[in-house]
């Protein structure tokens, strides 16, 4: 069977066929590529398959897109609807994210498993004695938009101080935007720049990714206490600086560890694309 499996972020899109397991292509597009359903259609007729795995940035109900804050024009889509010929399966992202790392990649063998999707938003999913946690309309593990400061700015979602506010690439890169001004100095283009200056041992640069690290942990530390898992992963493109954030998140987290002791291995994804496995193990399973 050839299953061709897409994970469609806010800002990127990216895409793996397999045949027989193997994963024979891949590739990444800018989302603005394929901004419609229309251009989005086009692109999947290039190719030869006989599963779609739609992984959406978003919350979708029985396949209708209900929210997604950085693709407004996909909401209120019936994705089974708009891809019939396809015959979809249509899942959240970071669902597939987690689905990927517990079947093929660092969280394989674990019982329980958190995993924290770092990108353009943040994203989240959750295995649970080994079943994918979904919640009653399938939104579980919107770890992005939990509150992690009442005073937060605004987030795209509606709400405040949601994590994504501060760790989401846009929000990110906008606080290190203001913080290089601040100092005089030229802000960098990405966050790969900002990884390469605090490599280059760039004060500034290493300062903020110390500040981001504290964030997560913040959020980290919630999640331990919510799930009680076996292991927690982060992935998505930022994960690529996690040795520049990994200590100071790990001092935040013991920092507000609770009455009882407990050791959680943090850990970056071991796949380079967990959430085209993620999509490949759905295809198999259904």
């Amino acid at each position: 069977m050839r299953v061709f499996v897409v994970d469609f972020g806010g800002t990127r899109l990216k895409w793996g066929l397999f045949s027989s397991e193997e994963l024979e292509r891949k590739g990444v597009l800018s989302s603005q590529v394929v901004y419609s359903v229309r251009d989005f259609k086009e692109f999947l007729r290039g190719f030869s398959f006989d599963r779609l795995v739609l992984g959406f940035a978003g919350m979708v109900k029985d396949g209708v897109v209900i929210h997604a804050p950085n693709l407004p024009n996909w909401e209120g889509l019936n994705l089974y609807e708009e891809f019939k010929d396809f015959y979809p399966i249509v899942e959240n992202d970071a669902n597939l994210f987690i689905l990927g790392e517990y079947h093929y990649g660092s969280a394989k063998g674990y019982k329980n498993a958190v995993g924290i999707t770092l990108g353009t938003g943040v994203g989240g999913g959750a295995i649970i004695n080994g079943r994918l946690l979904r919640g009653k309309n399938n939104f579980a593990g919107e770890f992005g938009h939990m509150v992690i400061d009442i005073n937060g700015p605004p987030c795209n979602c509606g709400s405040f101080g949601c994590a994504e506010s501060f760790l989401g690439e846009y929000y990110f890169l906008e606080r290190v935007r203001r913080v290089f001004l601040r100092h005089g100095q030229n802000p960098p283009s990405d966050m790969k720049v900002l990884e390469d200056m605090a490599k280059m041992g760039l004060d500034l640069a290493r300062s903020l990714w110390d500040e981001y690290g504290r964030y997560l942990g913040v959020l980290i530390s919630n999640l331990i206490s919510a799930f009680d898992p076996d292991i927690v992963v982060v992935g998505g493109g930022i994960s690529n600086a996690f040795e520049l954030f990994k200590d100071s998140m790990m001092e935040e987290i013991l920092r507000r560890k609770v009455g009882y002791r407990f050791e959680v291995p943090i850990v970056k994804a071991k796949l380079e694309n967990p959430s085209l496995y993620g999509g490949l193990y759905l295809a198999n399973l259904l």
